[in-house]
């Protein structure tokens, strides 16, 4: 047990000095009610004499410290949290945005990332599913063959001028003429073959695509440089919803090439509809599609690798309206066209048509 030394010396009445081992201190007031001055602060003392009973508290307060009771300290208040936050996707990364579209308090992001979670990830699901539409589209081409079929306005090779003639009865003469013998020709080869090229033309491919076409009475060839597997999109976009990104993700070799086969099939399928609808003059369309690739022998080669002849008749058998509906590879099977993949999904070499 400690022992504690006090000495008090009375200087004037009611003010007195007090000495022990921690230092000197004053003490102001009448017994059982005084204020100690020292080095430790101002305490004022009450007490009841004959009792026993006393209450000592610190007047002052230590600099620095003021108002810093224990329950009475208050944590500094942080940014607060907008009322209206908005995601927006720059590149391939989500964007938190505040008001006036100011990038969102860094501080703030985790909370507005917890709060905001389902709508966040439902916003990365339809930019992921936007993005790979676009790249599907390559497999949809068929989707735009038109239902009605056109016509073919004859040549005007070898037609009469009036301005040669001296009469009009000698120039309706020779234009009669003329239109028989066009008509016993049969089709006009040179201007067919011009409204088909013009009409495939005019159709955006997302791919390179050559074609080159000959007429043979109504039958049309048409022999197609497709494009080579190397050329498709090798990836699909995968949303990332710890980082809120979009990331691409590789398909599979296997994926891949049943994507290749898939927008073959579609190519062949748009080239028969587009085809067939220039003129009711066509009769038969026949395709012939080879690409470029590395043989057995190691050098880069054209190999044909899908073919079908189809008649106007079997044609007439599709639902145009329905053809958004249509798996291009079955409608392409069940029109006689032969193309095959083989065990790791690599098209087969085919005969070409003639």
């Amino acid at each position: 047990m400690g022992f504690r030394f006090q000495k008090r010396i009375s200087i004037l009445p009611g003010v007195r000095l007090n000495l022990s081992k921690s230092g000197a201190s004053w003490s102001v007031g009448p017994r059982g009610a005084s204020i100690n001055i020292g080095k430790r602060g101002v305490y004022g003392n009450v007490g009841l004499p004959g009792t026993g009973l006393s209450y000592r508290e610190r007047l002052d307060k230590p600099a620095g410290r003021a108002g810093n009771t224990r329950g009475s300290q208050r944590a500094p208040s942080g940014p607060e949290m907008p009322e209206r936050v908005v995601a927006r996707l720059v590149g391939d990364e989500v964007q938190l945005l505040g008001p006036s579209d100011q990038p969102l308090n860094p501080a703030l992001v985790p909370e507005a990332k917890r709060l905001m979670k389902n709508d966040l990830r439902k916003f990365l699901d339809d930019h992921a599913s936007d993005r790979n539409l676009l790249i599907e589209g390559i497999c949809h081409l068929h989707h735009d063959i038109p239902v009605a079929t056109g016509t073919v306005a004859p040549g005007e090779s070898g037609k009469p001028n009036q301005e040669h003639y001296f009469d009009q009865q000698s120039y309706m003469q020779a234009l009669m003429q003329w239109r028989a013998a066009e008509a016993n020709a049969g089709p006009d080869k040179d201007a067919i073959c011009d409204a088909v090229l013009e009409k495939l033309a005019a159709l955006e491919w997302p791919a390179e695509t050559n074609i080159a076409i000959s007429l043979n009475g109504t039958r049309l060839l048409l022999d197609v440089d497709l494009p080579e597997i190397e050329d498709m999109p090798d990836a699909t976009w995968k949303p990332s919803y710890t980082g809120l990104r979009l990331d691409l993700k590789p398909r599979a070799k296997k994926d891949l090439a049943a994507f290749y086969l898939e927008h073959v099939c579609s190519v062949m399928l748009r080239l028969l509809g587009h085809s067939f609808a220039v003129t009711d003059q066509l009769q038969t369309i026949a395709i012939s599609a080879y690409t470029q690739r590395t043989g057995s022998t190691g050098k880069l080669s054209d190999e044909y690798v899908a073919t079908i002849e189809c008649s106007r008749g079997d044609w007439g058998q599709i639902d145009l309206t329905q053809i958004s509906h249509i798996n291009p590879h079955q409608c392409l099977r069940r029109l006689g066209a032969k193309i095959e993949a083989g065990s790791r999904g690599t098209l087969l070499i085919q005969q070409p048509l003639d």
